[in-house]
């Protein structure tokens, strides 16, 4: 099994990859519109419920709370669809309304320390199961990181142009996409580590602010969904299995790009 480490080591070599490639094939004009930029700011995740299997039984646990808020940082590549763009090719006018991003963000997160409710232990198996949870479910807290690569494609529109920044100084804009998510998570008491990797929805809504020539400053807020499953065995357990229904992750983002 992957551990969540070597997740977050191979999300990074690809990102680097990505992004040794666009340097390497960037126009030299600083129209051509292509960017890279830091990101940091604070992310939510959202009350789940969860789905668990153990001692062959399985059961959901409501309402499961985290620990928020967390800090989230990342990198991001950038290119618009700009007549001066990439390799000098003639994109139709309209298509400067449009680009596509490569983008990576890390956060870990904590599962609080909680009591549950349960529902869904079937009858023959819930005597076993009452009597290791004590007729109720207590999560013990349990950490973990998220590692999102996402492909989004943005459109944007600009206002205030001048003769520096001729789409416009303020670009308000907004992004839809598809990512992976690595994940992981440690609940405790010795098990380990186990990791998950699981498609994501990603979209983000924000405004760019052109401050110079070459430098953008956004302000962006964020929403990832993606369903991670971990399954990990216990000397006590045996295997267990842990299926949130979904994550939903809220993050407020700033980025500085530097355009190329």
């Amino acid at each position: 099994m992957i551990k969540g480490d070597n997740l977050m080591r191979k999300a990074y070599v690809l990102l680097g990859m990505v992004m040794a490639l666009t340097l390497v094939f960037c126009p030299g004009s600083a129209q051509a519109l292509m960017w890279v930029g830091a990101q940091g700011g604070v992310n939510v995740l959202a009350n789940t419920d969860v789905d668990v299997n153990v001692f062959g039984s399985t059961f959901t646990a409501h309402d499961v709370r985290f620990d928020n808020p967390q800090a989230i940082g990342g990198l991001q590549i950038g290119y618009a669809f700009v007549k001066e763009g990439f390799l000098g090719y003639n994109y139709p006018e309209w298509m400067k309304y449009f680009a596509f991003i490569v983008d990576f963000t890390y956060n870990t997160y904590e599962v609080r320390s909680q009591d549950v409710s349960v529902t869904g232990i079937s009858p023959e198996d819930g005597e076993k199961v009452a009597q290791f949870l004590g007729n109720k479910m207590h999560i013990s807290t349990a950490k973990g990181m998220m590692a999102v690569m996402s492909f989004l494609f943005m459109g944007r529109y600009g206002f205030f142009p001048d003769s520096e920044v001729p789409f416009g100084r303020l670009q308000p804009y907004v992004a839809v996409g598809p990512g992976v998510a690595f994940t992981s998570l440690d609940p405790g008491a010795g098990i380990g580590t186990t990791s998950s990797v699981d498609v994501a929805l990603v979209t983000e809504g924000g405004v760019r602010w052109m401050a110079l020539k070459n430098v953008a400053l956004d302000a962006a807020f964020r929403y990832r969904w993606f369903e991670p499953k971990f399954t990990f065995t216990s000397a006590a357990l045996g295997n267990v299995t842990v299926k949130p229904d979904a994550i939903h992750s809220f993050t407020a983002l700033f980025r500085v790009s530097y355009l190329f």
